[in-house]
């Protein structure tokens, strides 16, 4: 299962990097300084490159009970070793006893949180050792 990004975060980002490189060309074209040239460009092509990182590994997968957060060092966690499922107003927590994984809702695409919910709500948690 694949939860997805919100397209139009994706969309943003994508706009964001083009128009930051068209900045960026257009001072190099009128021969402006460096310090502002060089900027508008790096950051361009980062935002390009963090868009199609985004819309190619989305933000979370799912795949034989492991849920992957990607991300530039990726997070995982079996979700049969679950210990709590701390639910807020902005974000999950899911807790096992090695481990933790923050997921913020407002990344997470609409029909994707509704499939989250579903999963996480079915998810049988083990027992607190005190």
């Amino acid at each position: 299962m694949t939860i997805y990004y919100p397209q139009k975060r994706l969309k943003y980002k994508l706009l964001y990097g083009i128009v930051s490189v068209i900045i960026g060309t257009i001072a190099f074209l009128i021969d402006s300084a460096a310090i502002f040239i060089y900027p508008w460009l790096i950051l361009g092509f980062l935002e390009i490159g963090t868009w199609y990182y985004e819309n190619k590994y989305h933000y979370l997968q799912i795949n034989n009970n492991i849920l992957t957060k990607n991300s530039l060092f990726p997070k995982s966690i079996d979700l049969t070793k679950l210990s709590a499922i701390r639910k807020y107003k902005n974000s999950f927590i899911l807790e096992s006893e090695d481990q933790n994984i923050k997921i913020h809702k407002g990344l997470i695409a609409s029909h994707s949180l509704n499939q989250l919910n579903n999963l996480l709500n079915e998810i049988p948690l083990k027992p607190q050792q005190i």
